[in-house]
């Protein structure tokens, strides 16, 4: 299995989420000082039972790691903003590792509708990987990831209406 990435069917609908938001691109968050890594997580909800997300996560090994959560179309485009604590932090990025986020390919099988989306996304140096899934569908590696978004990004997952 090749990965499709931006090609997938599901990565317009969510790559159209993370423009109408207006965040940065994670090329550009890289480029700033400090910075060492940026992992996003951008949410769909199939049935609009709440707005959309994209979540920023920013580690920088003097500034600490800072979560920016957008709610589409609520809060004037101003971010909710959370530190996140260098065990959290550290236990999702080793989740990642075990894994090998970076070989992942979209998650098998995605069903073209009827399902909540998400995009995890990582960016170091020049590198970007990402991953598209269903959270209530994933399986094996696809649910330790899911799992792992739950337990150590939980304000990412908040559900506004």
């Amino acid at each position: 299995m090749t990965n499709r990435g931006l090609l997938a069917p599901h990565a317009p609908t969510l790559r159209a989420i993370i423009e109408s938001v207006g965040v940065e691109s994670l090329s550009a968050l890289m480029k700033q000082p400090g910075v060492s890594a940026v992992y996003r997580l951008t949410v769909y909800h199939h049935d609009g039972r709440a707005h959309d997300t994209v979540s920023t996560l920013t580690h920088s090994p003097v500034r600490g790691n800072r979560l920016e959560t957008i709610v589409r179309l609520m809060f004037g485009g101003k971010p909710l903003v959370h530190n996140v604590t260098p065990q959290r932090y550290e236990h999702f990025v080793a989740t990642l590792n075990a894994v090998r986020f970076d070989q992942l390919d979209d998650q098998p099988g995605l069903p073209p509708y009827g399902a909540d989306l998400w995009l995890l996304e990582r960016a170091a140096g020049s590198y970007t990987k990402s991953v598209v899934l269903a959270p209530e569908r994933a399986e094996g590696v696809y649910a330790t990831l899911v799992a792992a978004v739950r337990a150590d990004l939980p304000e990412a997952l908040r559900e506004v209406r």
